[in-house]
């Protein structure tokens, strides 16, 4: 192992550095290896076993076995999902491991490569741990608080004739104590070519790693120090656009990171939106939840619920705030078993919900109700209208033991059928029972559901499906690989529905 990493790391850690918690979901294998895969042209081959004799805890594990290739003897491993934005973060790679062979770990930094070189490069632990009978914990601490790389992807390595069972993984970062950087904003959204700094907090002379992403741009870094106050100015023309773009400033200090998305638009877009700000007209503070599927979830800084929180802070500054509960995934009978406090698909996500006081609560959901599968021959949504009936009224009257606020119902969106089914169809090559999302009649039948209860629990409703499924260009309003999921078009026309709404009356 790299003995100056782990000193350094033991040092933090005796100082009060924090290890966050550990970003990985089935960690244990109990559910199966759905954290490592291999690839055509590494040696090697790994296989899940469940077998508690086998395993170092609960019963999951996973067996790599090295193999011939390329003038030596080895196994490799990638993790799956691949880490973003990983520039100005310190990352701790563990799991514990037991066989024979020599174990390395290590990570792909996806990068911007000079002239004629791949576009990653691997770092890898200097030393190798040797590999016994008895489990042992492997680490690996990777720093790229002074590097970029625009993903990163962490590798296992088994060296020489042998085999590797691997157990308990995690992937943490690290925070060094007293670190922190705070942006005076989350979102800005501004007229394109208008130059605007944005201005960052941290401790007094602290070098900040700042990264900038424009559009599908390769990200550019910079340094900054800040001030003797803490202060530190990121010009605004590191990021000005001509045209319409969405960027991303990550500042970063010590582990700690702030983010920054900024949406470039059209002065008329700017104009428009900030003018329905104007017609809420806000005299009081208003604090908003925001319960809903993936459509809320997704985006998380730049999607519509921060659009919204954006454009009434900039007609009226400082009135307007708002707690994202939205979790991807979710139906409403998910909601209402997390909501009652049952085993639930990310049950955190509405610990202590209703520790803070709301003006008002809109709930978005649909999308994954009435996603639909050949086993019933696309006629019955996963969760069925009367069923919707019943899980909603559950839903609103636990709402109401916590708080009186007004409730308004978003409708389900019009998403784009005909990607929606081309996806539907290219999976039911491989796969028997494939899921088709977004089919009309489904969706409606589900607003209908919504009006109806609205109309009988006096619960506002907000008909975004009528004018998105109009829309000259509808499938602008989605991500072009789903048809389901909102692109930065789409969450722009939401939050000017609910701004409309907002500035008519409803659920005031």
């Amino acid at each position: 192992m790299n003995r100056r990493i782990m000193l350094l790391l033991g040092a933090w850690l005796a100082g009060g550095a924090v290890l966050a918690a550990n970003l990985l979901r089935n960690p244990g294998f109990e559910r199966g290896n759905t954290l490592f895969e291999t690839q055509q042209y590494w040696p090697g081959t790994v296989e899940h076993i469940q077998d508690a004799a086998q395993a170092r805890t609960g019963k999951g594990v996973i067996r790599l076995v090295s193999e011939p290739g390329r003038g030596t003897v080895l196994g490799r491993l990638r993790m799956r999902g691949q880490q973003a934005e990983p520039s100005g973060k310190t990352y701790v790679f563990s799991l514990w491991a037991r066989g024979a062979g020599t174990l390395y770990l290590g990570g792909i930094r996806q990068i911007t490569p000079p002239e004629g070189k791949p576009p990653y490069e691997y770092d890898w632990q200097e030393e190798g741990v040797t590999l016994t009978d008895a489990w042992q914990k492997v680490s690996y601490t990777l720093d790229l608080s002074r590097q970029m790389a625009k993903y990163l992807v962490m590798v296992v390595e088994l060296r020489g004739e042998g085999e590797a069972y691997l157990d308990d993984v995690s992937l943490e970062t690290v925070v060094q104590p007293g670190a922190f950087v705070s942006a005076q904003t989350r979102h800005l959204v501004l007229p394109v070519g208008k130059v605007e700094d944005v201005v960052l907090t941290t401790q007094p002379q602290a070098t900040v790693l700042v990264s900038v992403t424009k559009g599908k741009d390769e990200p550019v870094c910079h340094e900054l120090t800040s001030n003797a106050e803490g202060k530190a100015v990121v010009p605004g023309a590191w990021f000005v656009s001509a045209e319409p773009v969405d960027c991303r400033i990550a500042a970063c200090w010590g582990g700690a990171i702030a983010h920054v998305d900024v949406a470039f638009v059209t002065q008329e877009s700017f104009d428009r939106s900030l003018g329905l700000a104007k017609s809420v007209a806000l005299t009081k503070p208003l604090r908003i939840l925001y319960l809903g599927d993936s459509l809320t979830d997704f985006d998380r800084g730049m999607n519509y619920c921060d659009k919204v929180d954006f454009w009434l802070n900039q007609a009226f500054p400082g009135l307007a705030s708002f707690h994202n509960a939205g979790v991807g995934g979710d139906y409403i009978t998910r909601m209402e078993d997390r909501m009652y406090g049952r085993p639930a698909h990310r049950k955190e996500m509405y610990d202590g919900l209703w520790n803070e006081k709301y003006d008002l609560i809109f709930i978005f959901l649909g999308h994954n109700d009435t996603r639909t599968t050949t086993e019933s021959e696309l006629k019955a949504p996963v969760v069925p209208p009367e069923a919707q009936d019943a899980s909603f009224r559950k839903v609103v009257a636990q709402i109401r033991q916590h708080s009186q606020a007004p409730i308004v119902f978003i409708s389900g969106a019009s998403m784009v059928e005909e990607i929606c089914r081309r996806n539907y169809e290219k999976v039911l090559l491989t796969r028997p029972n494939s899921v088709h999302f977004g089919l009309p009649g489904h969706v409606e039948a589900f607003n209908d559901v919504l009006q109806k209860l609205g109309k009988e629990l006096g619960i506002a409703y907000l008909d975004v499906y009528t004018p998105m499924k109009n829309h000259p260009d509808k499938p602008s309003l989605f991500y072009p690989t789903d048809g389901v999921h909102l692109s930065t078009a789409g969450h722009a026309f939401i939050a000017d529905a609910i701004l409309a709404a907002l500035a008519s009356g409803i659920g005031r």
